[in-house]
């Protein structure tokens, strides 16, 4: 879900018996809970007086429920005629109740939401959305101080690219102007210096990004594409039931480029 992005960077667990709370560097949390009828996900804003923000909350939530829950699980899937979806408001968002008609279906559900909670516990974890009906990855992603930014995960791509519109929003100064070579033809890309990019708990600080206008980006309404230059210097395996991608340091050098 899209509201999962402004959540994404983790920076408090807060447990309870049966839920978590993961409270993300913009205030917004997620809740993760467990009942007797299954459980909920609960996304609500920092501040009471944040109503933007609030009414995001709860279109996006009721666009799960319209969307067909696009986060169950292939045993949540299997057992679906037996698990109702229910929005509620509350007053600083929404939630997402399930509720189960059967034990299998019960468990099908709660999990997930352990899932989500062991997630939640590890800052290699990063939650993802597909582009459409297709298996295109889509992944958050901090640029300096702004975001977070869609950018398509492409494990093809040599170079990570980011829009020039982003780019020139953020402020980012022109670099040297050169030519990269991809599928469609080549593309010309300005090289610039950004101070920060983060995916999930990891970041790179003071790198140089190919910036352009690449067609491909606007048809599939992303900000950029994480390349090989960014990916090889970590590990990164792909949960595709459970819409996760752990990214880790792969070597020494990495690590001494990451900033904690």
């Amino acid at each position: 879900m899209k509201i999962r992005d402004r959540i994404l960077a983790i920076t408090v667990l807060i447990f309870t018996l049966a839920s978590t709370v993961i409270v993300g560097v913009d205030g917004s949390s997620k809740r993760f809970l467990l009942d007797e009828k299954g459980g909920a996900i609960e996304v609500r804003t920092a501040h009471p007086d944040d109503q933007p923000t609030r009414d995001a909350v709860r279109r996006e939530l009721r666009n799960e429920i319209r969307n067909g829950v696009p986060f169950a699980t292939a045993a949540m899937q299997q057992y679906k005629k037996q698990i109702k979806y229910q929005y509620e408001k509350t007053a600083q968002g929404g939630r997402i109740r399930m509720i189960a008609k059967s034990p299998e279906a019960r468990l099908a559900v709660q999990d997930y939401l352990r899932s989500q909670m062991r997630n939640s516990l590890n800052n290699k974890a990063v939650a993802f959305d597909f582009i459409g009906n297709t298996s295109l990855v889509v992944l958050p992603v901090i640029i300096n101080n702004g975001g977070p930014y869609k950018f398509l995960l492409d494990t093809g791509a040599s170079n990570t690219i980011l829009s020039a519109l982003v780019a020139d929003n953020l402020g980012i100064p022109s670099g040297r102007d050169e030519t990269l070579l991809t599928a469609g033809g080549s593309l010309p890309v300005s090289l610039r210096t950004i101070d920060r990019l983060q995916v999930g708990n990891v970041r790179l600080e003071k790198i140089e990004i190919a910036v352009a206008n690449f067609g491909l980006m606007k048809t599939l309404n992303v900000d950029g594409i994480l390349g090989s230059d960014y990916l090889r210097r970590f590990k990164v395996s792909i949960d595709y039931d459970n819409h996760i991608v752990e990214i880790e340091p792969c070597c020494p050098e990495v690590m001494s480029m990451l900033v904690a």
